[in-house]
C-alpha cells in the first residue's frame, strides 16, 4: 500500500489589511416573488427545475478551482424547506445543475460544533468545541482550542487561495476580550484574507453588526440581514473574480432561518419586507409524520402540550422559516449569476448546506435541535462545479465533516492524517479519492483498490454525538452517542424492502439502522427503512451478534481520530480486509465482537472527556487481534489506533 503524502505547509502569518471594509455597491433589489398556483406538492423530494443558462466560457485564471460555500442556520432537510416552490434558484442552479446528497448528516446537530466540524473536517470529540456556549463551546472555546492553527481556510490560504468569510462565524465572536491577551483588540482567526463576521445582533434580523478583519463593529439598523450579507458577498466576489491568477474560497453564512432574538425574546425568523406576505394564499402546512405529537420517553427532554393553539404557533414558525429562506435563495441566485457574468461559473464549485436541522413538534417537542432524531441530524446538501454530475441524487450516507476533505481533494491538495472526514463520492475524481481514503485507512497489508471497490465501496458508518450541546435548560440531560449504519445487510426480514433506506432516500436493497445510547433514557434501535419516523424501538429484537457489531463500531468511533473515523473496521479487524458492516457480519468474527467491552457513560456530563466514556479502544478489556477473529487482553496502543492523545482528553 503506497502511503499518500501529508500536507505539511505551515499556516502563513496573517496579513492585516485596512480595518475599514470597502464600501458596498448596492445590488438591485429583487422584485417581490409572486406565489404561483397551485400550492406545492407535499413531497419533499425536489423536482429538478430547468437548468440554468450556461455561463460564458471560463476565463483562465489558475490551475486551481474556486469554492463558494453557502451555509444556513437550522435549515431542515426532511421538512420540505428546499422544495422548488420555496427555493427555485437552489433547485435550478444546484439540484438540476449539480448533485444533491439525500442522506446527509451532521454529527453534532447544533451551530458551533457543526460549523467547526465543517471548517476542520473533524468530529466534535476531536476539535472539542462541543457546545454552543462556553465552557463547552462558542467562540471562546474555539479560540482556546487553537482550531485556527489547523483548518480548511489556512490550508487553502497556504496553497495560494484568497479566503473570504461573510456572515455568521460562531456564537459570541468578538474582537476584544481579556481571555485573548495580546490578540485582544483586533482579533480575527488566522487563515482568512477577508473576515467580515457578525458580532452583535447575530440573530437580530434588522439590527446586525459586523466586524471587518478584527476592526470595530459597524451596525446596520433597519436593514435586512440576509440582504446585507448578499451585498457584501457580491462585492467581495467581484474583487475575487477580478484577480485572474488567484483562486478563491468564499464562505457565506446567513443566519436564516434561525429563530430571531427580539425585545420579546426568541421569535420565528422575520422575512425580508418584500416577502412578508409570501405564500399568504397557499395554505402552507408543515409536513406531519407518524412522530408528530407522539412523545418518546427515551428522549430526556420535557415534552410540550400539543394543543391546537400550540400547533398553530408551530405552523406559523414553519411558514416564517420558508419566507426567510426566500431571501437566501435570491442571494444564491445573485451569486451564481455574478459567477456566470465573470466567466467563472464553470471553474467554481458552489456548495449549499446547513449546520443542523430542526424539530417542530416531532415527539411532542416544540422547536429545537441537539437530539439524534432525523429532523435534527439530517441537513440539505447540494454541490455543482467541474466534474459534478448534473441532476443527480446520491443516497450514500455522507457527513458535514466530509466537506473539508472534499474541497482539499478538488483543489488537488492532500488531506492531513488528523482529518476525520472523507471526500464525497460525487463524480469520478471524488469517488476515486473516497475509496482510496477507505483503503488507505485499512491496516491490511498491501491491499489495493479494485474496480469493484470503486463501483460500490462506500463508508457506511457515522457517529452522532452530543453533550448538552445546545446549552440551555431544555437540553441539560441531552447526552448521547448514536451510530447510524447504512448497509445492504438485512437485520430483520423486512429490512430494505421499501427501497428507501431512510426517509426520502432512494437506494434499493439498502437499509439504514440507528442505535441511540442515551445517557439518561435508555437505548433505542431503529430500522429506518421500515420505520422512517423512529417510532418503533426494536432494541429487544436485534440479534445479539448484530448488537455486538453495532456496539463495537460505536466504541471504535467514540474516540476516533483521522483514519479510524474514516474506516472503523481497520481497528476492529487489524490486518484484515474488512471495509463494511456486511463484511464484519461474517460468523468467524462473532467471538471477537462478543468479548469487547460495551460502550457506556460513567455519568451525564456536559463536556466531552474520554475518561467519562470508557471503551475497548482506550485499552479496557480484550482487544481485537488476528484480523478480528479473536480478542485478547493486551497493552493498549493508542497511537496505533489514532485515538485522541492524553490520559483523559478533558476539555
Amino acid at each position: 500500500m503506497t502511503p499518500r503524502p501529508l500536507l505539511l505547509a505551515l499556516l502563513p502569518t496573517r496579513v492585516r489589511p485596512a480595518r475599514s471594509p470597502p464600501p458596498l455597491a448596492a445590488s438591485p433589489k429583487p422584485s417581490p416573488s409572486p406565489s404561483p398556483s397551485p400550492s406545492p406538492s407535499p413531497s419533499p423530494s425536489p423536482s429538478p427545475s430547468p437548468k440554468a443558462t450556461p455561463s460564458p466560457a471560463v476565463t483562465p485564471r489558475s490551475d486551481k478551482p474556486n469554492f463558494i460555500v453557502i451555509i444556513t442556520d437550522d435549515q431542515d432537510d426532511i421538512l420540505n424547506s428546499t422544495h422548488p416552490y420555496y427555493m427555485p434558484a437552489l433547485n435550478r442552479h444546484l439540484a438540476a445543475g449539480g448533485t444533491r446528497l439525500s442522506n446527509f448528516l451532521v454529527s453534532t446537530g447544533v451551530c458551533c460544533p457543526a460549523r467547526v466540524s465543517a471548517l476542520s473536517g473533524r468530529y466534535a470529540h476531536c476539535h472539542n468545541v462541543t457546545g454552543n456556549w462556553y465552557p463547552s463551546g462558542a467562540f471562546r472555546k474555539f479560540y482556546e482550542r487553537k482550531v485556527e492553527d489547523n483548518w480548511l481556510p489556512g490550508w487553502l490560504q497556504a496553497a495560494g487561495y484568497d479566503t473570504y468569510l461573510v456572515g455568521k462565524f460562531l456564537n459570541a465572536y468578538m474582537t476584544t476580550a481579556a481571555f485573548m491577551g495580546a490578540d485582544s483588540g483586533d482579533y480575527y482567526p488566522r487563515g482568512w484574507t477577508i473576515f467580515d463576521a457578525l458580532t452583535q445582533g447575530t440573530y437580530a434580523y434588522w439590527n446586525s453588526c459586523f466586524a471587518y478583519n478584527g476592526g470595530s463593529d459597524k451596525c446596520f439598523p433597519k436593514q435586512y440581514q440576509t440582504d446585507i450579507i448578499r451585498d457584501k458577498a457580491l462585492s467581495y466576489l467581484r474583487t475575487a473574480t477580478a484577480k485572474k491568477d488567484t483562486p478563491f474560497f468564499m464562505y457565506i453564512a446567513p443566519p436564516a432561518p434561525h429563530v430571531e432574538l427580539t425585545n420579546n425574546g426568541w421569535q420565528p425568523p422575520s422575512p425580508a419586507a418584500r416577502h412578508a406576505n409570501l405564500y399568504a394564499n397557499d395554505k402552507i402546512r408543515m409536513p406531519k409524520g407518524a412522530n408528530f405529537g407522539v412523545p418518546n420517553p427515551n428522549i430526556p427532554m420535557e415534552v410540550d402540550d400539543m394543543t391546537p393553539d400550540f400547533v398553530a404557533q408551530l405552523e406559523f414558525h414553519y411558514l416564517q422559516r420558508l419566507r426567510s429562506l426566500r431571501a437566501v435563495d435570491e442571494m444564491l441566485d445573485a451569486v451564481v449569476n455574478q459567477l456566470s457574468a465573470s466567466g467563472q461559473l464553470d471553474n467554481t464549485y458552489v456548495l449549499y448546506t446547513s449546520d443542523n436541522g430542526l424539530h417542530l413538534g416531532q415527539f411532542s417537542l416544540g422547536d429545537g435541535k441537539a437530539t439524534a432524531v432525523e429532523e435534527d441530524s439530517r441537513v440539505p446538501f447540494y454541490i455543482r462545479g467541474p466534474g459534478i454530475p448534473a441532476g443527480q441524487v446520491i443516497p450514500t450516507q455522507t457527513n458535514l465533516i466530509d466537506m473539508a476533505p472534499t474541497l482539499l481533494s478538488l483543489a488537488g491538495l492532500p488531506v492531513t492524517n488528523d482529518v476525520d472526514g472523507i471526500p464525497f463520492p460525487v463524480g469520478n475524481s471524488l469517488i476515486t479519492a473516497h475509496v482510496n481514503a477507505l483503503v488507505d485507512a485499512s491496516s491490511a497489508p498491501d491491499v489495493q483498490p479494485t474496480p469493484q471497490m470503486y463501483a460500490s465501496l462506500r463508508r457506511d458508518s457515522n457517529v452522532i454525538e452530543a453533550w448538552d450541546s445546545d446549552g440551555n435548560a431544555a437540553t441539560t440531560d441531552v447526552v448521547y452517542k448514536t451510530i447510524r449504519v447504512c448497509t445492504d445487510f438485512k437485520i430483520f426480514g423486512d429490512s430494505g424492502v421499501s427501497n428507501s433506506p431512510a426517509r426520502y432516500v432512494d437506494a434499493p436493497g439498502t437499509a439504514c439502522y440507528k442505535y441511540n445510547n442515551w445517557c439518561l433514557g435508555g437505548r433505542e434501535f431503529f430500522d429506518l427503512s421500515t420505520d422512517a419516523y423512529e417510532v418503533n424501538n426494536r432494541i429487544d429484537d436485534v440479534p445479539q451478534r448484530v448488537m455486538d457489531r453495532i456496539d463495537g463500531i460505536m466504541s471504535a468511533l467514540a474516540h476516533c481520530k483521522g483514519a479510524t473515523c474514516r474506516n472503523p473496521y481497520s481497528i476492529l479487524h487489524p490486518g484484515g480486509e474488512v471495509f463494511t458492516f456486511s463484511d464484519a457480519m461474517d460468523a468467524q468474527f462473532d467471538g471477537m465482537y462478543s468479548k469487547l467491552v460495551k460502550f457506556q457513560f460513567v455519568r451525564c456530563r456536559a463536556l466531552y472527556a474520554t475518561s467519562n466514556e470508557p471503551t475497548w479502544t482506550l485499552g479496557f478489556g480484550p482487544q481485537p487481534v488476528d484480523r478480528g477473529t479473536d480478542a485478547v487482553v493486551i497493552a493498549p496502543t493508542r497511537s496505533a489506533r489514532g485515538l485522541r492523545g492524553g490520559a483523559t482528553g478533558r476539555a
